[in-house]
């Protein structure tokens, strides 16, 4: 299979672990299984609502590690910055579809931090691939 293909895949199979986790609970991670609602203020809830901190853990690397390969096969395949718009514009996609969702809550906190993950997995992908 050519390289090309093979990076197309890569970034099928990334959207699609991105969507598993973002759209369908998973009880044993504690996400989606409260009301859903929308948080707006930066930083409050992921700092003040989270009981232990195996939550804020989830949460904070959860939302940056989903991203990361995202970024990382996205600019594998196509190299601009454009990359961390395309994350920021994926990211708030899924935010607003959440918010339409009665067992989802869309946060401002998981825009940053999936845009961080983006972030990081370009600058990655840009020394990993550097010419």
């Amino acid at each position: 299979m050519k390289p090309i293909i093979i990076k197309y895949l890569l970034l099928i199979f990334s959207l699609l672990f991105i969507f598993r986790f973002t759209f369908f609970p998973v009880p044993s991670l504690g996400i989606g299984v409260s009301e859903g609602g929308l948080n707006l203020i930066p930083l409050i809830k992921m700092f003040n609502e989270f009981s232990t901190i195996n939550q804020f853990i989830v949460n904070i690397f959860g939302n940056i590690i989903l991203f990361m390969p995202f970024g990382f096969i996205l600019t594998s395949i196509k190299r601009t910055k454009k990359v961390i718009l395309i994350g920021l514009f994926l990211s708030v996609s899924i935010e607003v579809v959440q918010f339409m969702m009665s067992f989802r809550t869309s946060d401002i906190d998981d825009v940053i931090l999936n845009t961080i993950g983006t972030y990081i997995g370009y600058k990655i992908s840009k020394i990993k691939f550097k010419k």
